[in-house]
């Protein structure tokens, strides 16, 4: 009987530690499935980051060419100018793209072209007003230098947002990760304790189970038959 309520409760341990162990498998499979999208995120953080650089870079010859054209009116440099404006241009109308998911970033790529456009305006207006050889200047032009500091702005902000943001993805994806590897390893040591526990019971069990049989074969052995001398002795009387 004792033994029958020592296995009963090894057994309720069992299945609590069993449900224990189901319920951590599940948890682990869950925050894996978030590991994909976190891996994509981050490799769309990168991608953007690189596009932001690419794009600075090429807003950087915009502005040269820009100035080296009001310093010499060459039209060459008129030429590159415009060339460099128009790479810039394809290369925010793929920051557009990139940054569709967020509004906040959305929002400041999407005010950067009507900048970049106001600076053309600028220039065209500009060589317009260029006065002939020999006529004085009226009065200087804006070159645009105060909208160069607005696009500067606004490419730095989105930078540094990228980069938060990136800098964010990637420590979620490592915390989850290092959690995954954590928690698969305990549910494998758990699974080992188990087995382990399961084994030593039913060796135990079996143990007790031999000894009572044995105890159970002995109670029922038919006693001795009497011996010969005696019922030999039982009839002469």
């Amino acid at each position: 009987m004792q033994s029958s309520i020592i296995s009963g409760r090894v057994t309720g341990a069992f299945l609590a530690v069993l449900v224990i162990l189901v319920l951590a498998f599940v948890a682990s499979v869950r925050s894996a499935s978030r590991l994909p999208d976190l891996d994509v995120a981050v490799t769309h953080a990168h991608e953007l980051l690189d596009e932001i650089a690419v794009t600075r870079t090429t807003l950087h010859e915009v502005e040269s060419a820009r100035r080296s054209y009001f310093l010499t009116r060459q039209k060459p440099v008129l030429e590159a100018y415009l060339a460099a404006t128009k790479d810039a241009v394809a290369h925010l109308d793929r920051l557009t793209d990139l940054t569709s998911g967020d509004p906040l970033q959305r929002r400041r790529v999407d005010a950067v072209g009507p900048l970049i456009a106001e600076q053309v305006t600028l220039l065209t207006n500009a060589i317009a007003a260029q006065p002939q050889a020999g006529e004085p200047q009226a009065t200087a032009p804006d070159d645009g230098s105060t909208i160069s500091e607005q696009i500067r702005g606004f490419m730095l902000e989105l930078e540094d947002d990228a980069r938060a943001k990136l800098r964010d993805d990637e420590i979620e994806a490592s915390s989850r990760r290092a959690k995954v590897i954590r928690s698969f390893g305990a549910i494998a040591l758990i699974s080992l304790l188990l087995l382990g526990g399961a084994y030593y019971v039913l060796d135990r069990d079996a143990a007790v189970h031999a000894v009572v049989l044995e105890e159970l074969h002995a109670y029922r052995r038919p006693a001795d038959p009497p011996s010969t001398a005696t019922t030999s002795s039982s009839e002469v009387g």
